[in-house]
């Protein structure tokens, strides 16, 4: 028993010493003071971000250097001389910088800058099968320089002011990445015109490629990797009711994991890299997919707005600042807008009317501080027709259709539904203008969602008033003529035709006849007078359309301020009557949702 005692006490000896060191944590956070605690002594402070920008030792040496430029710049299997050992050897000792690491891991600073050695049993086999998944695709072949050149051209000219993803200086550079160049063959090749036969096979050809160099690790420049995976991700030909790989989610979300992993969502990551402007252009594209790719399929956002603190892109983040620029820039801006709009709504924020006022102001002062060669009109004359410059004021009024299906319940239904079918009138117009140049072809898929979203207006105006408004009568048929132009490459969107044209013969056969019983009753004298002057709110709604009246019919009525013709009685007796809102048009949708393509 003796013996017992002895190691008692000197069990409570130490344990009161022990106790005698420790300090009083009550009024840390336990997070805190544990993070605190794992930090070495003696070394420097635990740093808040572990920045990719930390190399692996030994990598100065310029046998090493070598190595790995040697590697990075072979086209193919059979042109290259090195062996399976030196492969690995370039693999392990590549200029790889470190993954982003954030200040919430509990890893130890030590445990992110450490030299790493794969085994070469592993390196062994993947570049065996590597190199069989690359000749078996002829992965590393390219098409000949006067076809990257065209499909090149075309994506600087119908695609960079919506994805700035790639600089010329990526092409022109005397040893360019073959992942990029494949990358930039899939996107031209989707911008073709249908000629004798479908671009599609063509494009799935450059698909497959780009997917084999992917998988098998051919790129060394990370860089390069996510510029392909943002291109990847334009292409998309599976509706979402399959579950699959193959899509522009899909490439969406991976691309934005490995920008998460290069840091590229952190401000402090830029001042560290090569070419920031074009990281910063990068990550503002992703963001701008992600938001539009959730309120079009209703998924949840990829990029955390609370986790995202880089500054807005501006024109010295381009190597060339042209209107291009100035055009993405704009578009980043909007749809800012439009993923707030998005996150108060899926995160279930109650909005109220002064909240929505001023997501409205907003949106007001995007479209009213535009450049002036960025605009519409010249004072009452329309400028020289731009795509990029009519799809920007398209992403706009269905942003304004977005919002007040979302939130118009903080305003009267006259207003809420006013505006909507004036901004719906609007993108007919200009969809109009752009098929009359047969230029609806360079349109990415996402114009699948907007024409869907600028047809539900149209559609539920047209029921209330029984198929007899003449302005729907003549706009739907543009909208839908443009849904079949796009389901020429884009063939998800024949199944959001059919739901287009099946609500749209319905409404004009009476659909909603019991909305619209008063709909040839007489209305009060004050009928006669403008319905936007009678409006709440009036003043701000009529500064969201700063547009002539000859953009739109719609308009003419609004800036009309007593105009007593019959056509306007009419449409003011209709929209006096219109007790429903847009969600019924909206619920047609979703009973086919997962059948139709929207992105």
């Amino acid at each position: 028993m003796s013996d017992l005692h002895q190691r008692l006490d000197r069990a409570r000896a130490v344990c009161l010493h022990c106790h005698a060191r420790k300090v009083d944590t009550a009024h840390i956070p336990p997070a805190k003071y544990w993070l605190n605690e794992l930090r070495p002594r003696g070394r420097r402070p635990y740093p808040a971000r572990v920045h990719a920008t930390k190399e692996i030792r030994g990598l100065s040496r310029p046998e090493v250097r070598k190595q790995a430029t040697e590697s990075s710049l072979s086209c193919s299997p059979s042109s290259s001389s090195h062996s399976s050992q030196s492969n690995t050897r370039a693999r392990i000792t590549s200029r790889e910088p470190q993954a982003f690491v954030g200040e919430l891991s509990f890893m130890a600073p030590w445990a992110t800058q450490q030299d790493y050695i794969i085994p070469e049993p592993v390196i062994a086999v993947q570049d065996e099968f590597s190199k069989e998944m690359i000749r078996a695709a002829s992965a590393t072949e390219l098409p000949t320089k006067g076809q990257v050149t065209a499909f090149a051209d075309s994506y600087f000219e119908h695609l960079y002011h919506r994805a700035p993803i790639i600089d010329k200086t990526d092409l022109s550079k005397e040893n360019p990445s073959i992942l990029v160049l494949q990358a930039i063959c899939l996107v031209g090749s989707l911008l073709r015109h249908t000629g004798l036969g479908s671009p599609l096979g063509e494009a799935e050809r450059y698909y497959c490629k780009v997917k084999t160099l992917l998988f098998a690790n051919h790129e060394p420049d990370q860089r390069n990797v996510l510029k392909a995976l943002c291109l990847l991700s334009f292409r998309n030909l599976t509706p979402p009711k399959v579950v699959s790989l193959d899509c522009s989610w899909q490439w969406l979300g991976m691309a934005t994991r490995l920008a998460y992993q290069m840091g590229l969502h952190r401000e402090s990551t830029y001042e560290q890299l090569p070419d920031p402007g074009n990281a910063r252009r990068i990550m503002w594209s992703l963001f701008v997919s992600d938001r539009l790719q959730t309120a079009c399929f209703g998924r949840p956002s990829i990029i955390r707005a609370s986790e995202f603190d880089i500054r807005l892109p501006v024109l010295e983040d381009f190597e060339q600042k042209d209107i291009r620029a100035e055009m993405f820039l704009q578009h980043t801006n909007l749809n800012v807008i439009l993923g707030g709009i998005v996150d108060r709504h899926t995160q279930k924020i109650e909005t109220s009317q002064n909240e929505g006022i001023s997501i409205l102001e907003s949106l007001r002062q995007c479209i009213n501080n535009l450049p002036g060669k960025l605009r519409l009109f010249e004072e009452s004359h329309r400028r020289s027709f731009r795509k990029d410059i009519y799809e920007f004021h398209i992403n706009y009024f269905v942003c304004l259709i977005v919002f007040f299906r979302l939130f118009g319940h903080s305003f009267p239904t006259l207003t809420a539904s006013t505006a909507s079918l004036v901004a719906s009138s609007c993108i007919a117009r200009l969809y109009e203008e752009i098929l009359y140049r047969d230029e609806m072809n360079y349109l990415t898929p996402l114009h699948n969602w907007f024409l869907m979203v600028s047809c539900a207006p149209q559609i539920h105006h047209n029921a209330t008033c029984q198929g007899r408004d003449n302005i729907c009568n003549e706009e739907l048929p543009v909208l839908i003529n443009a849904l079949r132009y796009m389901r020429l490459k884009s063939p998800p969107a024949g199944v959001l035709l059919d739901i287009i044209e099946r609500l749209s013969g319905v409404a004009s056969n009476g659909m909603a006849q019991s909305n619209s019983i008063a709909a040839n009753s007489q209305g009060s004298p004050s009928a006669e007078e403008s319905w936007l002057t009678q409006l709440p709110h009036a003043g701000l709604l009529n500064s969201l359309f700063p547009f002539p009246g000859s953009l739109s019919p719609r308009l003419s009525m609004m800036q009309a301020k007593n105009d007593e013709s019959n056509d306007l009685v009419g449409f003011d007796r209709t929209l006096e009557q219109e007790d429903d809102d847009l969600e019924w048009i909206f619920n047609e949708y979703q009973l086919n949702y997962f059948d139709a393509s929207f992105v």
